[in-house]
């Protein structure tokens, strides 16, 4: 088997030893250029890697990984793109050959978002398809471009035990032009559902709320819109731009993938600002038996904190439910063990409790935030 790892890069020099080295047991390690004006050509060319110079215009991700994927020489039998900000976890090589079969044409592995290089706490991790078949593939769409199947059969298996881990660099430049390459995706393809969803999510960010809600609202209704995680992701970012019609939305994710924590924070955050305490109950009852991430790039680590205890805990007193609300209280300072305000409750809610049980009266007015 020969493998080799590709990709395209443009100003990484900060990334380009680190992306060399973790590729090193590779045959071939190839990158086309697209415009470097730091040293992240000497640093790769120094490292061992072939490195392309190339030039695209008007700039498309696609064209440019397509580029990058005709510089591949003909006898590899396995492809791995991989950007510049990730990179492969020793024993990947051994790992992928006795996961891939002379049938494979493409092999998904596991992508571990962290937050820094040395941070072992992963953020999020989920399946990409980053290894492919030399034949038979191509990129499409001008920005978040996928990698799509062009032959008769494809065959696609799971190397869920090669890890790529990924350090996403947020402040670079060329960030900034996604949104207009989104809308071009979007008029060569109306119908592309993640597209809709992608544009949709930025025209938010953006405060373009008229535009972001139309567009959320049409990938709802597309045919190919059908994976629940991030049908309840677009409805959270509706109930976001459309206040008037928060509930609806909400309720309408819940429904839609209630295996969420996400969803269920947010619903008890509306119920807290609206001192409704049963539901809040409910709401945070529901979210704290979630224990199981859906291992996308959906999930929200801040859901995954102590705001559902501490909201619990707060629902739990208001309701005379003391055990539940020290409970939920101290699982909330476990997670945030600085947390004053979360101290402060937790010695409340133990003189209430005590309080309800005869010995020491209890202030009705005590506020707890």
């Amino acid at each position: 088997m020969k493998v080799a790892v590709y990709t395209i890069a443009l100003n990484e020099a900060a990334n380009a030893e680190r992306w060399a080295q973790s590729a090193v047991d590779a045959d071939y390690r190839i990158v086309a250029d697209t415009g470097s004006t730091d040293d992240t050509v000497e640093r790769l060319t120094a490292a061992g890697v072939t490195v392309h110079r190339i030039t695209v215009r008007p700039w498309r991700f696609d064209i440019a990984r397509n580029a990058a994927m005709a510089l591949i020489p003909p006898d590899v039998d396995v492809c791995c793109t991989m950007d510049m900000d990730r990179f492969l976890e020793p024993g990947w090589r051994a790992k992928l050959e006795a996961a891939w079969t002379p049938e494979t044409t493409a092999l998904f592995c596991r992508v571990s978002y962290r937050s820094n290089i040395d941070d072992p706490v992963e953020l999020r991790g989920w399946p990409a398809k980053n290894f492919h078949h030399r034949w038979g593939y191509r990129f499409k769409r001008p920005v978040h471009e996928a990698l799509v199947f062009t032959g008769d059969r494809q065959v696609e298996r799971s190397g869920h035990e090669i890890v790529m881990r990924e350090v996403q660099d947020l402040g670079k430049e060329t960030r900034r032009n996604y949104l207009p390459l989104m809308e071009l995706a979007h008029r060569e393809d109306p119908d592309d559902a993640q597209i809709c969803f992608w544009l949709g999510r930025d025209y938010m960010w953006a405060n373009r709320h008229p535009e972001g809600v139309g567009l959320l609202e049409h990938y709802l209704y597309l045919p190919t819109s059908t994976w629940a995680e991030e049908r309840s992701e677009a409805m959270r970012y509706l109930a976001r731009m459309q206040p008037d019609k928060r509930m609806f939305w909400l309720d309408k994710a819940r429904v839609e993938a209630p295996h969420r924590r996400e969803i269920w924070l947010d619903l008890a955050e509306e119920f807290h600002g609206k001192a409704d305490w049963p539901a809040l109950f409910w709401a945070c009852t529901n979210g704290i038996q979630t224990t199981r991430r859906t291992n996308s790039y959906l999930d929200d680590p801040h859901s995954w904190g102590f705001r559902l205890f501490d909201l619990g805990s707060i629902s739990a007193w208001r309701m005379d439910a003391m055990n539940r609300a020290i409970e939920w209280c101290q699982a909330a300072l476990d997670i945030e063990p600085n947390n004053d305000r979360l101290k402060n409750n937790l010695a409340f809610f133990a003189k209430a409790r005590i309080g309800l049980e005869g010995d020491t009266p209890i202030s009705p007015n005590k506020a707890v935030q």
